[in-house]
């Protein structure tokens, strides 16, 4: 079908049917070939944009370690706090129920919590709940442990009975006795909101049944295999965060929506769960959709100009040099040998005149002689 066609087309057809072809084939490929680098260019920026927001939420928890020990240290130094310890008076702790909202005011820090404990992990005294005290925590804060055993300070992350935390703790001492520890204790929460308003990512916070046998918060928390949903900012897109369980540290694009799972550790060194961070990436998918669109069009603009230019001198030089040659070459097999073929180009087609003009020189000698 295809040698039947060129065998009958036109010249210009012969010209303009390949060239259209070839450019239709040739936007097609450069379309393809950039969807496929833009995809591969999506998933880079995605995994450099949520590897950036990891690494804010890692530095915002050392921020809030460094916080806590500062603070926990110079709480240790009060003279009221070492009485407090010695003499087991917890009236004398009720300030600092004011000086925790003037802490939060301070560091623009909101749920800051300082948290005073006796020998070896016994809670003695809260200023977010302070009815609330007794509870031997040695079993599951590690922190406030070697805390009393080193009476060194200690920092890290912890899954406590009702928050997953940042504590930074400071052991109190006079004179070589170990009296208690002072911490201060920031919950994940805040950490993930202000992670949100920072990057514009959404979070989810997973923790490990295993890490959290103990808190009360795991009783009622929805189970998602073998994890607890401890916190999330985005509830609406729950499932689509949840994908990136599959691989954890592998970043998933479902619906121009990037997501990761990054793991949490403690403070002695477990990774207790899974923070999920998704990120939309609507505005940079709409950005390269609007390049891809002008790549195309310059090409598109590019390869018509180049096929307009092509096809006048096509037009010029050979299709109407060619029907000039036929025109008088009708003319000779007429009879009508005195006119010269008015051809003088040096390729093919002028070549090819110059033979018919010195046959049709040829011929009007013979029909001169037979006069």
């Amino acid at each position: 079908m295809v040698g039947r066609f060129f065998k009958n087309a036109s010249l210009i057809e012969k010209f303009v049917v390949p060239n259209v072809i070839i450019l239709v084939l040739l936007i097609g490929s450069v379309a393809g070939l950039s969807y496929v680098l833009l995809q591969q260019q999506l998933q880079k920026q995605a995994k450099d944009i949520l590897d950036n927001g990891y690494k804010i939420f890692q530095e915002q928890i050392k921020n809030r370690e460094r916080l806590g020990l500062s603070v926990a240290y110079l709480v240790s130094l009060d003279p009221q706090v070492k009485k407090a310890f010695k003499e087991r008076k917890r009236n004398l702790l009720y300030k600092y129920v004011k000086v925790r909202s003037d802490l939060e005011m301070l560091t623009d820090s909101y749920d800051l919590r300082l948290h005073f404990v006796a020998p070896v992990a016994i809670s003695f005294f809260r200023t977010w709940n302070p009815e609330r005290f007794g509870i031997d925590a040695s079993k599951f804060r590690k922190l406030l442990v070697t805390v009393a055993q080193r009476r060194a300070p200690q920092k890290g992350v912890e899954v406590g009975l009702k928050r997953t935390l940042v504590s930074g703790a400071v052991p109190v001492v006079d004179k070589n006795e170990y009296l208690g520890a002072v911490e201060l204790i920031t919950p994940f929460n805040p950490i993930l909101d202000e992670l949100k308003q920072l990057t514009g990512m959404d979070t989810v916070v997973l923790i490990k049944k295993k890490a959290a046998t103990h808190s009360e918060w795991a009783v009622r928390a929805e189970k998602i295999g073998d994890y607890l949903l401890y916190y999330e900012t985005n509830p609406i897109l729950r499932n689509t965060l949840l994908k990136a369980m599959e691989v954890p540290d592998k970043v998933f694009i479902v619906e121009h929506y990037a997501v990761v799972a990054k793991p949490i550790i403690d403070y002695s060194k477990r990774n207790i769960g899974l923070l999920l961070l998704g990120y939309d990436l609507t505005p940079i998918v709409d950005s390269y959709k609007q390049l891809g669109i002008y790549i195309l069009m310059i090409i598109f603009t590019g390869v018509i100009f180049s096929f307009f230019i092509s096809y006048l001198i096509f037009r010029k030089y050979v299709e109407e040099p060619i029907n000039t040659l036929i025109e008088h070459t009708e003319r000779i097999s007429m009879g009508d040998v005195d006119q010269k073929i008015p051809i003088d180009s040096k390729d093919e087609i002028g070549r090819l005149a110059e033979a018919f003009d010195r046959m049709r020189i040829s011929i009007k000698k013979v029909m001169d002689l037979l006069k």
